[in-house]
């Protein structure tokens, strides 16, 4: 048996605790004065040695409760002989009902094993439709768990959408084959209506394998508001549908002591360019009111007496990369220096400050979705590492669901013990 974070093992040394514990709490024998012992019935000594018998049973019950437990929190696997000769094939979900590739995963071998690229790596069923999953997998993160199919080559049919990349570069001892399909066709559909008080912009994507841009437009006409209020009807049958988002004044509260003047200008030169780069005012405030913001600047060598909101702090540090980094809690950002002329264009400040405002997340969630830039095999590829010994060819079993049931049948048997001894 080998684990997968054999770090919680050191858990173990807490089962000293429950054995002190009943060690500990045995109670001193009471004396008792009586009269005369002639008329008591000699003790049952049997009876005595199960209430003993039961007494260790529980403890010894609990303790492996617990151990189990241990053992299911560092990741319980077993190792078991692959088949080295067995190639296994994995389609991704949203790719299982094409034609064409239905068409080569239906001419393969009887005895061929082809699964759905998806967590559990079920059969793949030529009967089923799965049109309805087009969620787009976490392609590293099951290339890491693909060292439980008992097969040591593997070839995995998939979209390869960049957007499945979620984790870091996994290790696999098992040799991968990459089948990327022919990208779709370009997608360009409108994302998002952005309204301010003088005009209406609609904001489109345009998406393919190669890239995804992202366009606004001025829009007058060709469109009408829903009964809601919160969407537009696009076209002339108004068939298409958008979210409407109303992009209300963003209000900066600066604080600046006195000597950094310099700092101001830039920051209210900055936020005039995003004003008219994004068509949304931006009002700039100067006092220390405690009126709602959306963004407290502080220019000061005094230290912040309150975090409440999101803040941007003046902090030097000469080691940061940016002008702006992320402070130690949500909502509180650093400027890293003091603002010049070459700092706030080599640095991109403008961008930075755009990036903390957060003004774009609906639109980037919503292009997110519809991104449909592809990785190539290389890129793609995990990290292959050869198994130096023959024990370590062994394909590795997740038994953490077996480990689950052993606690759940223990802790009842525990609970029966125990009602019947009434501890």
């Amino acid at each position: 048996m080998v684990f997968a974070n054999p770090t919680y093992l050191w858990a173990l040394l807490g089962l000293l605790v429950p054995l002190a514990i009943h060690l500990w709490s045995k109670k001193e024998a009471k004396t008792i004065k009586i009269g005369s012992v002639q008329l008591l019935d000699e003790s049952n000594s049997r009876q005595s040695s199960s209430i003993q018998l039961n007494e260790w049973l529980l403890l010894l019950l609990r303790m492996l409760i617990l151990a189990l437990i241990v053992l299911l929190m560092a990741g319980p696997q077993w190792r078991t002989k692959g088949n080295q000769q067995q190639v296994t094939y994995l389609v991704e979900p949203s790719l299982a009902n094409e034609p064409t590739l239905t068409a080569i995963l239906d001419s393969l071998q009887e005895d061929a094993s082809v699964r759905l690229f998806t967590n559990g790596f079920p059969e793949w069923d030529l009967d089923t439709d799965y049109r309805a999953e087009q969620e787009t997998p976490n392609y590293w993160q099951l290339a890491q768990r693909l060292d439980s199919l008992r097969s040591d080559s593997l070839v995995v049919f998939t979209k390869a959408l960049a957007k499945g990349i979620k984790s870091k570069r996994p290790n696999t001892q098992k040799k991968i084959q990459w089948v990327v399909t022919e990208g779709e066709e370009i997608l360009d559909r409108p994302l998002i209506a952005l309204k301010n008080t003088e005009a209406v912009q609609l904001v489109t994507i345009s998406s393919n394998s190669m890239g995804t841009r992202i366009n606004k437009e001025v829009i007058k006409d060709g469109y009408q508001l829903t009964r809601a209020g919160d969407s537009l009807q696009l076209g002339e049958g108004a068939n298409t549908i958008v979210p409407l988002h109303k992009m209300d004044t963003l209000l900066i509260n600066l604080q600046a002591d006195e000597g950094f003047e310099r700092e101001e200008k830039y920051l209210e030169a900055s936020f005039r360019a995003l004003s008219t780069y994004l068509g949304q005012p931006i009002k700039v405030k100067k006092d220390s009111s405690s009126e709602s913001t959306d963004l407290q600047v502080w220019l000061s060598e005094e230290p912040l007496t309150t975090s409440e909101g999101k803040w941007l702090i003046l902090k030097p540090d000469v080691m940061a990369k940016q002008l702006i980094e992320p402070g130690p809690t949500k909502g509180i950002f650093h400027l890293t220096s003091r603002l010049n002329p070459m700092n706030t264009v080599e640095k991109r400040f403008t961008e930075q400050l755009l990036g903390i405002l957060g003004v774009n997340k609906e639109v980037e969630s919503l292009a997110k979705n519809m991104d449909r830039r592809q990785m190539d095999e290389a890129t793609l590829k995990p990290n292959y590492v050869a198994p130096k010994r023959k024990r370590e060819r062994a394909t590795i079993v997740d038994i953490s669901l077996w480990v689950f049931g052993l606690v759940a049948g223990l802790m009842l048997v525990e609970r029966l013990i125990s009602k019947y001894r009434k501890q």
